[in-house]
């Protein structure tokens, strides 16, 4: 029986979430909140409605749908969300897109078939798909069926996720996929908690666990300003990371993304900005080889 899956995005010609060209399913849900998140639309486990005023034309179609939660204030047009039954009937109506709806329910039939429109690409280039979020293993099901139908099909299969999910999530997918990015935040439990709204110690407990038991793993380790960027923190990396087993294959930090101000505000959510700017190679190559050494396992950003 197909699985019917919540997906926020399809993105398309991927170069950065596996070997060759990707096209990258996005699933909708996730259990961290990660203060820094540069997707806060992948959050909600349910439909969202996101609302752009810059792209709003006045035409007055929303209210003439749902004079209930669109209104003119001014010479505004004012969304209001409580009570929002979230139907999209208001974004369907919107012909500049100011109003549009976050979350497709496809199943695994439809994410193939789409899956399989750059089938042409990954064979030039060695590429594939890459199942991401959000938290994608919250999904386990569709990804499962996903990834399995992508084996028979000859299509490589990579998965980012964070680990913050039940381990028989994890079983369902392991053997279905080719390569996993674990991401990896902080170090010291407590500080996950304050920065991630949860301990780090399930995600610990899985990523020993995956790493003895998947041969190509690589952790990501998003580098925060402020957060998670120094020695001791690294220190702390470092002693996980030479904890695990040999499944690690490399470690990637990424450079913070300062950028999702325009997402929150289309979800007319607070934006927490931990820099204005990204950190320089110098800096991430200081932190890059600073990990190496302790850890033994290569590292690059």
């Amino acid at each position: 029986m197909s699985v019917t899956a919540l997906i926020t995005n399809i993105s398309r010609g991927s170069l950065h979430d596996g070997p060759g060209v990707r096209t990258v399913i996005y699933y909708k849900g996730c259990l961290l909140r990660c203060s820094w998140c540069h997707n806060p639309e992948t959050l909600s486990p349910k439909k969202e409605l996101l609302y752009h005023p810059s792209k709003c034309i006045h035409c007055g179609a929303c209210v003439e749908i749902c004079p209930a939660h669109h209104t003119v204030v001014g010479n505004d047009m004012v969304f209001s969300r409580d009570g929002c039954a979230r139907c999209g009937s208001c974004a369907a109506s919107c012909p500049s897109l100011a109003l549009t709806v976050c979350g497709e329910e496809l199943t695994t039939e439809e994410l193939l078939a789409e899956i399989q429109k750059d089938r042409a690409y990954y064979e030039a280039s060695s590429g594939g798909v890459t199942f991401s979020g959000g938290e994608c293993l919250l999904q386990a099901d569709s990804v499962a069926q996903a990834a399995a139908k992508c084996h028979d099909l000859g299509i490589s299969t990579a998965l980012e996720s964070a680990l913050f999910v039940p381990w028989e999530n994890i079983q369902k997918v392991l053997p279905h996929i080719d390569l996993f990015y674990a991401d990896l935040k902080l170090a010291d439990a407590e500080k996950h908690r304050r920065f991630t709204g949860q301990s780090n110690g399930l995600i610990l407990e899985n990523l020993q666990k995956l790493s003895r038991c998947h041969h190509n793993i690589i952790v990501r380790i998003p580098v925060i300003p402020g957060v998670n960027d120094t020695e001791a923190d690294f220190m702390g990396f470092g002693e996980i990371l030479q904890s695990l087993g040999p499944g690690v294959r490399q470690v990637e930090l990424l450079k913070y993304n300062f950028l999702a101000a325009s997402k929150y505000e289309a979800l007319e959510k607070p934006f927490s900005a931990f820099s204005d700017h990204t950190q320089s190679d110098a800096q991430m190559e200081a932190l890059s080889s600073f990990l190496e050494r302790i850890c033994g396992i290569p590292c690059s950003f």
